[in-house]
């Protein structure tokens, strides 16, 4: 039975929070007309940025939603070795990108990065969209065996959490180089 490896995008694939986020928290100042410090730097959706400016009517918000969620990307470049990885497990594995948010912006900086080509599947589910990236998961290994399938990640709340209570293996990016991902798998007899 073929191999499954699920990789998150952001902040896995792509340093999007160095890269993208302070251009963004610049971008949802500006449109309210506050200071950057005011905004909540860690937070992910446009309502958890603009929590300590309190309450915003409707035209704020709106303004600070399309601030945040501004589709253009600049150039991004992969995290060191991703291309490589990718490349060297292609072939031997289903590679699968998950990733969630705005789709067009997902889909820009997966283009801008140049890993597009590298992914058998690409599943984007939208932060409008209900469900999760467990129910993503589902779908992907539906007639495979979750023994045979990694998730690797960032976020151990998220896809992590999700993989492993499916039964696959996880892997953190945080704590495990990409580099040394595909020993990893071999180790783990998931790769030949």
């Amino acid at each position: 039975m073929t191999t499954v490896a699920i990789f998150d995008l952001d902040d896995t694939l792509v340093d999007t929070t160095a890269r993208l986020v302070p251009e963004a928290l610049r971008r949802t100042a500006e449109a309210l007309g506050v200071p950057v410090g005011r905004l909540n730097a860690g937070g992910k959706t446009v309502d958890e940025v603009t929590a300590p400016c309190g309450p915003l009517d409707p035209a704020q918000l709106e303004a600070a939603a399309r601030a945040w969620y501004d589709p253009v990307v600049p150039e991004l470049a992969p995290a060191p070795g991703a291309r490589e990885l990718l490349g060297r497990l292609r072939g031997r594995v289903r590679l699968v990108l998950l990733t969630r948010g705005d789709p067009q912006r997902q889909s820009n900086k997966i283009d801008r990065a140049g890993l597009r080509d590298l992914f058998d599947e690409i599943v984007i589910r939208s932060s409008e969209e209900p469900g999760s990236k467990a129910d993503d998961l589902q779908r992907i290994l539906s007639g495979t065996d979750p023994k045979r399938s990694v998730v690797i990640g960032d976020d151990p709340n998220d896809e992590l959490r999700y993989g492993a209570a499916l039964g696959c293996l996880t892997i953190d990016v945080r704590t495990t180089p990409l580099c040394t991902i595909e020993e990893v798998l071999t180790q783990a007899g998931l790769l030949e």
